[in-house]
């Protein structure tokens, strides 16, 4: 689940606390440019936040601009990959395992 600007204008508190509501914990990642994640999947879902940067994100073929605010949320078992961009990416990261 993708969503565009979701915590544009939210302070870095503020989305700590949002994504801890929702039991997960984040973990502050700073890639450098075109730093590649290979195409992968693993049975946690993954809980994405970008503060800075950018990345391209391929999720079951789609890509996505992952930018400063954007929401990115992938289900375990989801095959995806990315590529960090020309200023690099700072992003807040988490991932559980999510019972069905």
């Amino acid at each position: 689940m993708f969503q565009k600007a979701f915590f544009k204008e939210k302070s870095r508190e503020k989305i700590i606390a949002t994504m801890e509501e929702e039991g997960f914990s984040p973990k502050l990642i700073k890639d450098s440019p075109n730093f590649i994640y290979e195409p992968h999947n693993h049975p946690e879902t993954k809980y994405l936040v970008c503060l800075e940067g950018s990345m391209k994100i391929i999720i079951n073929g789609k890509e996505y601009d992952f930018e400063p605010g954007d929401k990115l949320i992938v289900p375990g078992g989801t095959k995806h990959s990315a590529v960090v961009e020309g200023n690099g990416c700072t992003f807040l990261w988490s991932e559980k395992v999510i019972e069905k």
